[in-house]
């Protein structure tokens, strides 16, 4: 399918649609509706990449979304039949993360949700592959306890301890019980005192209840980011850190890179504060800074952090702010590049441009041997693959 008129592309990168392609979107009945959402791009094997996205319903979050995928075994020269990949019975669920500590292992990260409640009460699980993705095991919960979290690009470090970001919104505010339509079954009550909840009149769509809920959750929550550790490779998992902040306070969907001396740095975004904001770790995760704003705009929108074997760091993100009160635009979509373990960015170059589209949430991985960046893309409508030259300038 071409590209929309009004949008470029850097001459210097290679990029195509892989979703939904030269067929356009199968007929509704499907289940598939004509948006994405959130892909995720890795290599696997050798040459076998894996891609996933969100799908389902007409939105997200609602309780139709499901995640689809997709398997290359010439290195993204062709792809197998796009298929539905995970979905529930009647929840909603994302796929967030595809750990790959080794060749042929994958660990699937995903959650379950329900309409009108969405961050706030996530069902959090794992599916794992030894053999490429060819078969997979059992859905289990995250062995540790961990049952409510949003699950993000995780890293090996240097000593062997796997380091995958999380966040969560935990319930500090007096409206307990989410929104409702129609009339609830019962006043909700603690300790004898009548609480507060909200009522939505009987026949409300979709987008009132989600927004409603959104607001409830903004009131009575709180938004932490942290990172889970393994040191058993997966066997078990420990939550370390306890970000955030009472202004502003609506943290999530962190990511992690390794520096050159082994300590980490996590960024994350915020949602309108137009900065991502950072925390930094000297013990391999076990400790964290206090959350910082840091230098580089951001919409409110997710990024992805890539560390070369020669130490520079690569970050992909739409380096645009806001006017800290309400979330700014995903224009352009662009690279920059450290030398210096982020202390400086030695290059900041666009790679695509569309005043007209978000461009949404990059993620994929580097390829050293092939000295490229690979990473999947979405403007809402559209997955696309991307490769660009590590040294593109």
């Amino acid at each position: 399918m071409s590209q929309p008129s009004n949008r470029w592309i850097n001459p210097d990168v290679v990029q195509y649609e892989l979703w939904p392609g030269p067929g356009g979107y199968p007929w509704a009945d499907t289940g598939v509706r004509l948006w994405t959402r959130e892909a995720i791009l890795r290599r696997i094997a050798a040459d076998r990449l894996m891609c996933t996205w969100t799908t389902g319903g007409f939105a997200e979050p609602v309780d139709g979304n499901f995640t689809m995928a997709t398997f290359s075994d010439d290195n993204g020269e062709t792809w197998s039949k796009p298929a539905v990949w995970f979905r529930h019975s009647h929840r909603g669920l994302f796929t967030t993360e595809l750990f790959v500590p080794r060749t042929d292992e994958i660990h699937a990260f995903f959650q379950t949700y329900t309409l009108g409640v969405w961050l706030t009460q996530l069902h959090s699980y794992r599916c794992l592959s030894t053999d490429g993705g060819h078969t997979w095991g059992n859905i289990h919960s995250i062995p540790g306890g961990i049952d409510n979290v949003w699950v993000n690009q995780g890293i090996v470090h240097s000593s062997g301890r796997w380091i995958i970001p999380v966040s969560w919104a935990e319930l500090i505010g007096p409206e307990w019980c989410p929104p409702t339509v129609g009339r609830s079954s019962a006043q909700p009550v603690s300790g004898g005192k009548p609480l507060d909840m909200v009522e939505l009149p009987w026949g409300s769509d979709e987008g009132l209840l989600y927004r409603a809920g959104g607001a409830w959750a903004n009131r009575n929550h709180r938004y932490v980011i942290g990172v889970m550790i393994s040191d058993d490779e997966g066997a078990s998992f420990q939550l370390r850190g306890y970000l955030w902040r009472d202004r502003p306070c609506h943290f999530f969907e962190p990511k992690v890179v390794e520096l050159s001396d082994g300590s980490l740095v996590m960024v994350t975004r915020e949602w309108c504060d137009g900065w991502l904001w950072q925390s930094c770790s000297t013990d391999s995760g076990e400790t964290w800074s206090p959350l910082e704003r840091s230098t580089i705009p951001n919409p409110s929108s997710k990024v992805r952090l890539l560390r070369s074997r020669d130490g520079r760091i690569f970050l992909i993100h739409n380096p645009t702010g806001t006017d800290g009160t309400s979330r700014g635009r995903r224009n352009p979509l662009s690279l920059w590049v450290s030398d210096d373990d982020m202390l400086t960015w030695k290059v900041k170059m666009d790679l695509v441009v569309d005043p007209n589209a978000s461009l949404n949430y990059p993620d994929g991985f580097i390829d050293e041997e092939r000295r490229e960046i690979h990473f999947a893309w979405e403007d809402g409508k559209r997955v696309y693959i991307m490769r660009v030259p590590m040294d593109i300038w």
